[in-house]
């Protein structure tokens, strides 16, 4: 578990602020879009009270360091537009985002998991930082690339993707290692 994890993480355009039970909405606004959700490992939001229940856990997991979460906000009108997480395990972490459809193409999400990134790449306990997404996600994939991470393989029929259908689909793995302390 990692000490010291900030609630607020600033960049040039967006902020990252721990999540909270108020995000509810905007968390289902942006998670129940098919284009969102298409290549993510759960199911897409039904409700408000989903996404509810969903930043419920993320506070557990926050309080028991088993994950961070954060809601991504343009610096302007401090609007949500998606969300970012980690989970620290050890000497490694991996890292995930949601973007709403509206701000793609803008490179807040590389901005939003650029920061992450950072912050990680400033614990000194972290050696390994790594990712995963769908071998069709193209757009996630060059996100990774641009926040530093090197594609390291293809795993073959590892994830599910409910949003999708289907059996398990192909995942590329992306990491990010530094030397030993």
């Amino acid at each position: 578990m990692l000490k010291n994890v900030p609630v607020l993480i600033e960049g040039a355009r967006l902020r990252l602020r721990r999540s909270t039970p108020a995000d509810a909405q905007a968390t289902f606004d942006a998670a129940r879009d098919p284009d969102v959700m298409r290549y993510m490992d759960w199911p897409a939001h039904r409700s408000v009270q989903d996404a509810s229940d969903y930043l419920a856990a993320c506070a557990q997991r926050w309080h028991d360091g088993s994950e961070y979460h954060w809601v991504i906000e343009r610096k302007p009108d401090a609007g949500t537009i998606g969300a970012v997480s980690c989970r620290v395990k050890g000497h490694a972490a991996d890292f995930g985002y949601l973007l709403a459809h509206a701000h793609w193409g803008h490179g807040y999400a590389t901005e939003a998991a650029g920061l992450v990134v950072g912050w990680l790449r400033r614990q000194p306990t972290v050696l390994r930082i790594w990712a995963t997404t769908d071998a069709d996600n193209r757009r996630s994939a060059a996100v990774l690339g641009k926040v530093g991470l090197q594609r390291e393989g293809v795993m073959r029929k590892a994830t599910l993707r409910p949003n999708i259908g289907g059996g398990p689909r192909d995942t590329l793995l992306y990491a990010s290692v530094k030397d030993s302390p």
